[in-house]
C-alpha cells in the first residue's frame, strides 16, 4: 500500500455563514487524490432556456476587499479572499495564561446539536467543544486532525485510516473508530459530500461493510469505484461524537437536550461544556491537555469562556466600550464605522458568503417553477444588499459560489438582478393559470428573524416586493433561534431568510442548501446529477465546466435566490489577544488576555 498523508481538503460547508443561518499554492501531490471536477458538456440547460425568461486586521480601521483577493489555481481548495487579514497567534513566549474571556454571541442557541441545525450560532458553540477529522488552518485550508495517516490500495477501492492517540473525550477516554464511524454515518446523511462518498461504497449506503471498524484506532472505507473526492468526505465535519449519541440519533433529529447536564454534549474539542442556560448563557472549562494539529499549532490559555448571548447591538457595543465584553462575533453594520475607528478595538471582517432566499419545493407555490420564476424576475440586489451597511461589506454578485473566487461564473447572469415586476407578473400569471393558486386568497408564508438585522430588512424589502407582484403574502418574524426551528417544518413556510455558504462551501458538494436533502428541499436533478458529475472529476477544466453548468441550472430552475455577496466582522478589545476566524468555526484557541 501506498502511504498518503491528509490532502488539505475542499473547502467545507462550514457553516453555514449567517445561516442563521468558510492562490493558495497546491496541495501536495503526495496527499490524498485531488477532489472532483465538472463534467465535460455536463447537462447543463441550453441557453435558449435561459432566454425565455431574461425578457481588521490589527490595524484600524480595516478596508476589506470584498469578493477579491488570492485565489487558487484550482475552484477545489481556494484560500479565501482577503477581505481582512487573518490574525495570527501570540508566540506562547509572549502569552500570559488564565482569565475567563466573555464572548458576545450575536443570536439566541437554543438547539446545541450541529447536525441538526446549519444555525452559525450553534456551529459557533459546537466548534468550541467537538473536534472533527480535519481543521482550517488561517489560511483556510485543510489540515489532517484526526487521523495519523491514510492509507490507499493500488485499485483505489480500499482505505486504511489510522487515528490520532491525541484525540480524548472530555470524560478522559479514548476516541475510538466505532466513535468515528458512528459520527460520519450521522453527518453523511446531510450533506451531499458524504452522501456521494457512501454511495460509492461497496454497501451503497452507511453501513459496517462499507466504513468497517478494524480496530480500536483502525477504519476501512471500502468502495466499489474510485472516488477522487473522497477527502471531501471527512471534512472539518463530522464533528465527533460518542459512538452511542451518533447511533442513537437520527440524522434529521435532535440529539436530546432534556435535563441538559454535561454528558451528552461532549467531544475531543479545546473546551469542556459545563453549563448551558438555553437562550442565555454557556460557560466553557479548558480541555487540560488539548492540542490541536493545524500548521500554526493550537493552545487553550485562557481558564475558559463565558459566552453571553447579546441580540442587542446597543448593549453589545457599551459592552465592548466598557470591557463587559472582550470579544463578539456578528456586529452590527451600522456600528462598523465606529468601531474600526476606535484605537480600542481589533477587528476581522471575514470571509464573504451570500445572503439567500430559501423556496420551499415540496408544496405550493414553489413547487411550481413559475412561481419561483416570478419571485426571481423581481428581486432588486442593490436594494437588498444595501441593507448590509457600509459598501465594504457587500456587493452585488451573480456568481452562486462567490465573486473573486475560482468557483465565479457568469453563466445565466442575465437572470440575476432583473428587478422586472412586469415579468414577474407574467410568470405570475402562468403560475396561477397551472396551478390553480386564487390571489385573492391564498396566501404565501415568509419567515424571518430579528435576530440579524440583515435578514429582518431583506424580509421587509421582499415582502414589499411581493405584494407589488400581487401576491398576498403574511410574514412571521422571530428570533433566529425560533425561526430555525420552523424551519424544520416543510408546511410550515414557503421562503425562508437566511445567509449561506462563504469560501468554504463554494463549490457543489459543499454547498450546503444544494442538497436535496436539507432545508428548501429542492428537486432540481440536473443539479443533483452535476453533484455527483463534480466528484469524479479529477482536473481544474473539468470542475469548472460543472460549476458553470449548476449555476446554469440554479438559475434556470430557480433552485433559491441569492442577491448577492456579504462580510460579516468580529470584533474585540485591544486587550484580548490572538482571536482568529476558521471560516466560521471560531473556537478561541491561541487567545489570550492582557489584563
Amino acid at each position: 500500500m501506498k502511504y498518503f498523508k491528509l490532502l488539505p481538503l475542499v473547502l467545507v460547508f462550514a457553516l453555514a455563514y449567517a445561516c442563521s443561518s468558510e492562490a493558495a499554492a497546491p496541495a501536495a501531490q503526495s496527499a490524498a487524490p485531488a477532489a472532483p471536477q465538472a463534467p465535460a458538456a455536463a447537462a447543463a440547460p441550453e441557453a435558449a432556456a435561459a432566454a425565455t425568461h431574461t425578457a481588521k486586521a490589527q490595524v484600524q480601521p480595516v478596508k476589506p476587499t470584498v469578493g477579491a483577493g488570492a485565489v487558487s489555481a484550482s475552484p477545489i481548495q481556494p484560500i479565501a479572499p482577503t477581505p481582512g487579514a487573518v490574525v495570527k497567534a501570540k508566540e506562547t513566549t509572549g502569552v500570559k495564561k488564565g482569565g475567563t474571556l466573555i464572548w458576545a454571541l450575536e443570536a439566541p442557541v437554543k438547539a446545541i446539536d450541529p447536525v441538526w441545525t446549519t444555525a452559525t450560532v450553534t456551529w459557533r458553540s459546537s466548534q468550541m467543544v467537538y473536534d472533527s477529522l480535519q481543521r482550517l488552518d488561517t489560511k483556510y485550508q485543510y489540515q489532517n486532525n484526526g487521523f495519523d495517516s491514510w492509507e490507499q490500495s493500488s485499485d483505489g477501492l480500499l482505505w486504511t485510516f489510522k487515528l490520532s492517540d491525541r484525540m480524548k473525550f472530555h470524560d478522559g477516554s479514548k476516541v475510538t473508530a466505532t466513535d468515528v464511524q458512528q459520527s460520519a454515518f450521522r453527518w453523511a446523511d446531510r450533506i451531499t459530500a458524504g452522501i456521494q462518498m457512501f454511495k460509492r461504497s461497496v454497501e451503497g449506503n452507511f453501513s459496517d461493510k462499507s466504513l468497517t471498524v478494524v480496530d480500536a484506532k483502525t477504519l476501512t472505507l471500502n468502495l466499489k469505484e474510485p472516488y477522487p473526492a473522497l477527502s471531501m468526505g471527512f471534512s472539518e465535519a463530522p464533528f465527533i461524537m460518542k459512538a452511542a449519541v451518533a447511533k442513537g440519533t437520527d440524522a434529521h433529529s435532535r440529539v436530546s437536550q432534556d435535563g441538559y447536564d454535561g454528558s451528552t454534549y461532549i467531544s475531543s474539542g479545546p473546551y469542556v461544556l459545563k453549563k448551558w442556560v438555553p437562550g442565555y448563557r454557556f460557560e466553557y472549562e479548558a480541555h487540560q491537555g488539548w492540542v490541536g494539529n493545524v500548521p500554526e499549532g493550537e493552545s487553550v490559555w485562557v481558564d475558559g469562556v463565558n459566552v453571553v448571548e447579546v441580540p442587542d447591538k446597543t448593549t453589545l457595543l457599551a459592552g465592548l466600550k466598557t470591557g463587559k465584553i472582550d470579544y463578539a462575533t456578528s456586529g452590527a453594520s451600522e456600528q462598523y464605522p465606529d468601531l474600526a475607528a476606535d484605537p480600542n478595538m481589533k477587528m476581522l471582517v471575514a470571509a464573504p458568503g451570500t445572503p439567500i432566499l430559501l423556496l420551499n419545493h415540496t408544496k405550493s407555490p414553489f413547487k411550481y417553477l413559475n412561481a419561483r420564476r416570478s419571485i426571481q424576475a423581481a428581486q432588486d440586489a442593490e436594494k437588498l444588499m444595501a441593507v448590509h451597511g457600509p459598501k465594504e461589506l457587500w456587493s452585488v454578485c451573480h456568481a452562486i459560489f462567490l465573486c473573486g473566487t475560482p468557483g465565479e461564473s457568469d453563466a445565466n447572469k442575465a437572470l440575476y438582478n432583473q428587478a422586472n415586476l412586469t415579468l414577474a407578473q407574467e410568470y405570475r400569471d402562468k403560475f396561477v393559470a397551472e396551478s390553480g393558486w386564487d390571489l385573492a386568497s391564498d396566501t404565501i408564508e415568509m419567515v424571518s428573524n430579528t435576530s440579524y438585522q440583515s435578514h429582518r430588512d431583506r424580509s421587509l424589502i421582499n415582502i414589499a416586493r411581493i405584494r407589488e407582484i400581487g401576491f398576498l403574502i403574511n410574514m412571521t418574524m422571530t428570533d433566529w433561534a425560533t425561526a430555525v426551528t420552523i424551519r424544520q417544518n416543510k408546511d410550515a413556510w414557503d421562503i425562508f431568510h437566511t445567509g449561506c455558504c462563504g469560501v468554504p462551501s463554494n463549490n457543489p458538494v459543499m454547498n450546503w442548501y444544494l442538497s436535496p436533502k436539507t432545508y428548501g428541499w429542492h428537486t432540481n436533478q440536473t443539479i443533483i446529477d452535476l453533484q455527483a458529475q463534480y466528484t469524479k472529476e479529477t482536473t481544474d477544466a473539468g470542475r469548472k465546466k460543472v460549476l458553470d453548468a449548476v449555476q446554469e441550472s440554479y438559475y434556470d430552475q430557480v433552485t433559491h435566490i441569492s442577491p448577492g455577496q456579504s462580510n460579516v466582522y468580529h470584533v474585540w478589545r485591544a486587550t484580548t489577544n490572538g482571536p482568529h476566524d476558521y471560516a466560521i468555526s471560531t473556537r478561541l484557541t491561541n487567545t489570550w488576555m492582557d489584563k
